[in-house]
């Protein structure tokens, strides 16, 4: 976990909350998932939400996507939320 991208990912991540939506995203697979899921599996209100995945999408962690009319979000930095996760697992950050 050297590089730029993976240091911003993993300060992303040790807020549980973002932690949360990324799990969420990552069990999803290739499939966005829509906001209103992602809220409710971070436990945090719609408004916090939103700074989060605002914070997400400028980082270039999350991408926003249309889909059926409904704001959804899926994982544009795969491969670094999941070496982040796996590191905040180990060493006990989350």
């Amino acid at each position: 976990m050297e590089t730029q991208e993976s240091t911003l990912t993993l300060a992303l991540l040790t807020v549980p909350a973002r932690a949360a939506i990324c799990r969420a995203l990552l069990e999803a697979g290739d499939e966005c998932l829509p906001a209103i899921a992602l809220v409710e599996a971070s436990g945090v209100t719609m408004r916090r939400a939103a700074h989060h995945f605002q914070e997400m999408v400028q980082a270039e962690v999350l991408a926003l996507v249309i889909r059926d009319n409904q704001v959804c979000y899926t994982l544009k930095a795969r491969r670094a939320v999941r070496e982040a996760l796996e590191f905040v697992d180990r060493s006990g950050l989350n």
